[in-house]
């Protein structure tokens, strides 16, 4: 692919006072995505870590660029800041 396009849902979240990403995997669409994780110690952070990864993934795929539109207004103003 040459440009990929990512949208970062409702899942995808930032705290703006303790300066980090939020992942809730609750509001996370592909529920598939959890398959086979059953007897997996940590549920909570096995989730969080397909979730990322499954970004990581898509955002890797555009050879000539990469755009980014994140649903949570705190996180999108964020990235925003990173870009300039």
């Amino acid at each position: 692919m040459n440009y990929v396009g990512i949208v970062l849902g409702s899942s995808v979240q930032y705290d703006a006072v303790n300066d980090c990403k939020v992942i809730d995997t609750k509001l996370y669409k592909d529920t598939g995505a959890y398959t086979g994780i059953d007897g997996i110690e940590n549920v909570i952070e096995a989730k969080e870590r397909i979730v990322l990864n499954s970004i990581n993934i898509l955002m890797k795929c555009g050879i000539k660029g990469l755009y980014i539109y994140a649903s949570n207004e705190e996180l999108r103003n964020k990235l925003l800041e990173y870009q300039s």
